[in-house]
């Protein structure tokens, strides 16, 4: 039997970062989940991104019940990815997660990950395996029915995750190739590491631009266990217009939704990779493009 809290974790504490804007619907479910787990050395990092609704009582409520748990809500909304960061900053233990809050984690989670990650110094980031909860329907989808359109709707969201080991030229050509299933960067983080690896500027996939940057530090590993629930909504599910008005795009990026993400990649990981990786780039900006003819197709058969 595995200890509890015992020797395996070595009483490492971690971090939670949950960031949450309008989440009456799903906050008290998902910080029960968090309570419940059977690793209990954590504090949770509420940060309210001015919600309209009663996210903020309820918060206040729980915080009152656990001093684990603490909460700041923001004079304004900040804005979806500055809130990650903010909760990343305010971190005080030595490991860091983020947690959505329409996403529920398993008891087990926490003391499962947190294992894997004290006893392999060369893993980075331990995640596990995930089911999608609740449906989605798109009236595209029910007035064309085209399984083509079906098919690129579910390829493009974020349906599990998956591992990336051995060099690192191996690890970043294992990330590409499942990088549309980007669930791994809820997985559990040496904060140290997540902090450098951070990536600051709000765009579409800024969460795997810190991905790339974490596998600079070691390898990605999944349990191979059902232990998260991701809800399927949110703005991963939102539409593509939807994602780029979130983040603020102008009307060139609008219209080249992944030219930002391009960009960095470019930058940053070198003409090697790029060349290597080559059909990706011009596969996710094709997928692009075609997201963004769905979601003006959806609002005109509506």
């Amino acid at each position: 039997m595995k200890p509890r809290n015992g020797e395996e974790n070595l009483k490492k504490k971690i971090s939670i970062g949950l960031p949450v804007y309008n989440g009456e619907e799903f906050i008290q479910k998902k910080l029960n989940s968090l309570l419940e787990q059977t690793f209990s050395d954590f504090e949770i990092i509420i940060s309210d991104n001015n919600s309209t609704d009663l996210t903020s009582k309820i918060c206040k409520e729980y915080a009152k019940k656990d001093d684990r748990i603490i909460y700041f809500h923001q004079d304004k909304n900040i804005g979806g990815w500055k809130n990650f960061a903010f909760v990343l900053e305010k971190a005080r233990y030595e490991y860091f997660l983020w947690t959505a809050v329409d996403d529920i984690i398993l008891p087990q989670f926490l003391e499962e990950t947190i294992n894997i990650l004290v006893s392999n110094k060369e893993v980075a980031c331990v995640g596990s395996k995930m089911k999608l909860f609740g449906k989605t329907t798109s009236d595209l989808e029910n007035n064309l029915n085209k399984s083509i359109i079906k098919k690129k709707l579910k390829d493009f969201g974020h349906m599990d995750t998956y591992s990336a080991s051995g060099s690192y030229d191996k690890r970043i050509q294992e990330y590409f190739k499942n990088i549309r299933h980007n669930q791994i960067f809820y997985g559990i983080f040496r904060t140290i590491q997540i902090r450098k690896a951070f990536v600051k500027d709000e765009a579409l996939w800024s969460d795997a631009c810190t991905i790339f940057n974490i596998l600079k530090f070691g390898e990605l590993f999944v349990v191979d266990k059902i232990l998260m629930y991701v809800f399927d909504g949110g703005q991963s599910r939102s539409g593509m217009l939807g994602v780029t008005k979130q983040n603020h795009y102008n009307l060139i990026k609008t219209i080249f939704p992944m030219s930002p993400f391009t960009k960095w990649c470019v930058k940053n990981l070198g003409c090697k990779i790029i060349i290597k990786n080559f059909r990706f780039f011009i596969k996710i900006n094709c997928i692009g493009e075609i997201s963004l003819i769905i979601d003006i197709m959806r609002k005109l058969v509506k």
